[in-house]
């Protein structure tokens, strides 16, 4: 079937990330100056600004880096709403593409933390029989595929409820194909009295 819907992250996503860094950066950046100052009043100022200069320096790259990362990160992301199953891709060095079938999907949830119910994001979390069962180290059930950086979850969750809903599950239709008939049974039956009446001849 075509495609029903195909859509990126909010550019609010960036802005979300960028929020992020900068808590990261200020609670380190705090500790790290506690630290110095310490440093500086127990043994001299020259030692301080060498623990000043080893920890900006790097923190300087990484912060490059991370602004570098965060709009092409952004750009990268397609979900796809198919007619059978819905694909994620995202990546900026190495691309990662999911493809969860409806008829596979157990759950579907919405999730909204402190800072990304501020820029109105939210993400919608796809589980599947065989993932949701491998909980992670919290305990928590394991996501297939996330829906992220999105205003519209509620719509986009309803949408992939409608896609589920009537479908027949993939793990009850592999249960019945493994089950066997009756007809098989009593053949398997059948062939086992013909050999044990030729073994005893």
């Amino acid at each position: 079937m075509g495609v029903v819907k195909e859509f990126g992250a909010d550019a609010g996503l960036k802005g979300l990330y960028r929020a992020y860094l900068v808590m990261v950066l200020f609670g380190g950046f705090v500790w790290w100056m506690v630290l110095i100052v310490s440093l500086v009043m127990l043994s001299s100022f020259e030692a301080g600004v060498v623990l000043a200069v080893g920890f900006f320096a790097p923190l300087f790259v990484v912060v490059a880096i991370a602004l570098y990362w965060i709009p092409r990160f952004h750009s990268s992301i397609r979900y796809v709403l198919d007619g059978d199953k819905v694909v994620v891709m995202k990546g900026v060095w190495w691309r990662n593409k999911s493809f969860v079938p409806y008829n596979r999907i157990t759950n579907v949830n919405i999730f909204q933390g402190p800072v990304s119910r501020r820029f109105g994001l939210g993400k919608v979390s796809i589980q599947t029989a065989g993932f949701s069962s491998a909980g992670g180290s919290g305990g928590g059930k394991v996501a297939e595929a996330v829906i992220f950086g999105i205003k519209n979850f509620e719509e986009v969750k309803d949408v992939v409820m409608g896609f589920v809903g009537g479908l027949k599950p993939e793990a009850v239709e592999a249960e019945a194909e493994a089950k066997p008939s009756e007809d098989a049974n009593l053949l398997v039956l059948e062939e086992l009295r013909n050999i044990r009446k030729a073994l005893e001849k």
